[in-house]
C-alpha cells in the first residue's frame, strides 16, 4: 500500500511514523528519532507571508535529505513539525546530525523582507530520543523526543536537546555528565568536520555551566 505523501515537501506523512517505529522495534534495531519544529512560524507567516513559510519548509526538507540520506526516513507533520527516523544510530550520533541540520537551516539566507524592513531569519528546535535507551514502545520514544523538543523551545529555541536522563549536571537542565562524555567519545569517531561541529555546539552548551575549566576536552 502506498504511504501518504505531503504535497508541499514530498515527505512521508507523519501519520506513518508509529508504523515505521514498530517495524524497527520488531527488527530489534537500535535507532534514534528526532523531532523538530520551525521556530516562530506564525510570526513569520504574519510578517513575511505564507510564501516565506513554505520556502522554509522546502529549505528544511532539502537539508534533511542531505544530512539524513537513506536508510533514514523523514516525515512531515502538521503545521511546523518534522520527524526523522535514523536506523542503527544512538543518541550521540543523532545529536551530531541534528546539530548539523540546525546550523544549516539557521545559516541559509532566504530573501524575504517584511513591510517594515525586517529580514527573514529562520531557525529550528530539535529533540532527540533513541531506542532502547529512551523506551521500547513507539509512544514512549515519541513522547521523549517531543519532550526534548519542547525543552529546546522553552530554553530559547534554535538548539538541540537530548531526551533527559535522571541525574543531571548541576546548573543545566539539558544534559547529564554521562551524555556529554558519550558525545565526546562519539566526536572522536567522526571526521574532522563533524568533530569541529560538535566542539562548537558543546562550547555553546558549556557556557551555561558557569565553570572555569571545560568539562570536555575534544582532541
Amino acid at each position: 500500500m502506498d504511504r501518504p505523501i505531503d504535497k508541499l515537501t514530498g515527505l512521508i506523512s507523519t501519520v506513518e511514523l508509529t508504523t515505521e517505529i514498530e517495524v524497527l522495534i520488531a527488527k530489534g534495531k537500535e535507532f534514534s528519532l528526532i523531532m523538530l519544529d520551525i521556530d516562530n512560524l506564525f510570526a513569520i507567516n504574519q510578517d513575511f507571508g505564507h510564501d516565506a513559510g513554505d520556502a522554509i519548509f522546502l529549505l528544511i526538507t532539502k537539508h534533511i535529505k542531505n544530512v539524513f540520506p537513506e536508510p533514514c526516513e523523514a516525515f512531515r507533520g502538521t503545521r511546523d513539525h518534522f520527524d526523522v527516523l535514523i536506523p542503527d544510530s544512538g543518541k550521540e550520533e543523532a545529536f551530531l546530525k541534528a546539530e548539523q541540520l540546525r546550523k544549516l537551516v539557521n545559516e541559509e539566507k532566504l530573501k524575504y523582507k517584511s513591510d517594515d524592513g525586517k529580514e527573514l531569519k529562520q531557525s529550528i528546535s530539535i529533540g532527540v530520543a533513541s531506542c532502547p535507551d529512551d523506551g521500547s514502545r513507539p509512544p514512549d520514544i515519541m513522547r521523549r523526543a517531543e519532550s526534548a523538543m519542547i525543552r529546546a523551545k522553552k530554553n530559547g529555541r534554535n538548539q538541540v536537546c537530548l531526551a533527559k536522563e535522571e541525574k543531571l549536571i548541576p546548573k543545566t537542565s539539558h544534559y547529564t555528565q554521562a551524555q556529554l562524555e558519550r558525545l565526546s567519545l562519539t566526536a572522536e569517531k567522526q571526521d574532522v568536520g563533524e568533530a569541529a561541529l560538535l566542539r562548537e555546539a558543546l562550547d555553546d552548551l558549556l557556557r551555561k555551566y558557569d565553570v572555569d575549566e571545560p568539562i570536555l576536552k575534544l582532541g
